[in-house]
């Protein structure tokens, strides 16, 4: 018998309470089945664009559909944002696609390209502190940067310098993709997923398809999208042809490539809340199956209802309320290196100054401020993820006035010298010294004299170390770090982030995710 069948037509259940008995237990699952099926459809519109019985039963066959790995890669992440009155603070989403062919057939060419793939689309959504608006930042994937080094699974990959972002997914997985937007960005990454090419297709299935607006027609070769100007309703081929070709859009790179999928993401949010498509369960539960098959996210979210949690912690933002931009950018004519010279680096300080408005919670759009508002609706209970920060977020001082000494407490050659090096890099007057032996198993920064206090917790966060490793004792006027077998080299700030701006750089184009108009073909070269 069906499980929604009652040989009494649900009179038996009018005349006892809902909780009392089996049937009624039944009955409530279902309607908490329904309340999370929205929550987790509103998410999938984020999800997509990177790549860019009973309840009881299905919920366990939706989490097997979920692949998951660890939450970074060793370093430590920069410290949150600051709180708001009510005690929130913003969340950062990465959302990675993955180029990989696996399960594709051999399909799109490269047919190689079945492991992990590289991560071709880097999108951090920042979610505001009251829960009501987003920016999504595309940062591209060819951008020249150093990628920190990463620990996954016991295995240690050295240290990157000047190389493109996107090999940062085969360096060292999805955690190192988010040490290394960490390391660019300084915000502190609270959640990943990543999304295949197979998940774009069959997403874009599920919803029934989505509109986009062309201002010309395309037809790419590379890509094999050969659309028609105007509005087209593109099925789940079409979808991932459409967030991949970049050779005839804008001026033909992958920076170029975000306007496309731009266009996708906004029409997909559009879809995906939808009455319509939010309120049937022929149309939402596809959606729901579809996304769940297709992602990898971070340990502490691997469950259905706790990515439903997460999800209804979002459901008040519109598309309206999303801000899509990029950092600025120029291409590497004159690189050193020939095989790069067609690739891009971030323009400063416009880049870090952008990095900075984020940060501090700014809008982008010249709207109302959404970084302490009241909002009865949004609780912090309603994250996942606990807020406090592991490493302390460096006080206001000048690293001219703090000396340091750096000790070598592991067996490790030259440890205290690089990384009194990097200090030195960061303007603290730091030198290596020597007497720690070589056994020690935590690392420690101690301080003689109270007001040198703030300067210890500015030296501890610049090498990524807890504030929990900072103490009064020892002598002298000076900053003693003691590196133990703890300590990652490749951690910490690479640089104080950047003074907050008025406003967005003038070479920042801002877009909402409700704006009309149609996406421009190609206008240029580079």
């Amino acid at each position: 018998m069906d499980e929604g069948t009652e040989p009494d037509g649900g009179r038996a259940a009018e005349r006892r309470p809902a909780g009392g008995t089996r049937r009624g237990r039944r009955r409530a699952r279902r309607s908490g089945i329904r309340r999370w099926i929205k929550p987790v459809a509103l998410t999938t519109g984020a999800l997509v664009v990177a790549g860019c019985g009973g309840g009881y039963l299905y919920l366990r066959h939706l989490d097997a559909n979920l692949q998951h790995a660890p939450l970074g890669a060793g370093n430590a992440p920069p410290p949150p944002g600051q709180a708001d009155a009510q005690g929130r603070v913003a969340m950062n989403i990465l959302i990675i696609g993955t180029d990989s062919r696996k399960g594709l057939g051999g399909g799109y060419g490269d047919r190689d390209n079945v492991g992990a793939g590289n991560n071709d689309v880097n999108i951090v959504l920042h979610v505001y502190p009251d829960r009501r608006a987003a920016v999504a930042l595309d940062l591209p994937r060819d951008t020249l940067i150093d990628h920190p080094k990463c620990v996954v699974n016991g295995e240690t990959h050295a240290p990157l310098k000047h190389r493109p972002l996107n090999e940062a997914l085969g360096h060292g997985g999805p955690g190192c993709v988010q040490d290394t937007v960490q390391s660019i960005t300084h915000l502190k990454i609270d959640h990943y997923v990543l999304v295949n090419f197979q998940g774009v297709k069959d997403i874009t299935d599920a919803v029934g398809g989505v509109e986009v607006n062309l201002c010309q027609p395309i037809k790419d070769k590379d890509s094999e999208l050969d659309l028609p100007a105007g509005v087209t309703k593109l099925n789940g081929e079409q979808g991932l042809q459409f967030v991949r070709t970049r050779k005839q859009v804008q001026d033909g790179t992958a920076i170029g490539r975000f306007a496309m999928q731009r266009a996708f993401l906004a029409s997909l949010l559009k879809k995906v809340t939808d009455q319509g498509t939010l309120l049937d369960p022929t149309k939402a539960f596809p959606v729901v199956e579809a996304a769940t098959r297709s992602i990898t996210v971070d340990d502490p979210i691997a469950g259905t209802l706790k990515l439903a949690e997460l999800a209804s912690s979002l459901h008040n933002i519109k598309p309206a309320e999303i801000s899509f931009v990029q950092p600025p950018t120029e291409y590497t004519h004159d690189d050193p290196d020939k095989s790069l010279r067609e690739k891009d680096r971030l323009v400063q300080p416009g880049a870090d100054g952008l990095f900075a408005l984020i940060l501090a919670d700014r809008t982008l759009n010249g709207t109302e401020d959404h970084s302490g508002g009241a909002d009865p609706a949004a609780s912090p209970a309603a994250d996942p993820q606990p807020a406090a920060p592991s490493s302390p977020a460096a006080p206001p001082v000048d690293p001219g006035t703090v000396t340091v000494q750096v000790l070598n407490g592991t067996p490790q050659p030259n440890l205290a010298a690089e990384t009194g090096k990097k200090l030195s890099g960061l303007g603290y007057r730091a030198s290596p010294g020597t007497g720690a032996g070589t056994g020690v198993r935590t690392s420690s920064v101690r301080y003689a004299q109270a007001d040198q206090r703030a300067g210890a917790l500015a030296v501890a966060a610049a090498l990524g170390l807890p504030e929990s490793a900072v103490s009064a004792g020892g002598g002298g006027r000076g900053v003693v770090v003691t590196l133990g077998a703890d300590y990652q080299p490749g951690g910490g700030a690479a640089a104080a982030p950047a003074p907050v701006p008025s406003a967005v750089p003038s070479d920042v184009a801002v877009h909402q995710g409700d704006e009309g108009g149609c996406v421009q073909g190609r206008t240029g070269t580079h």
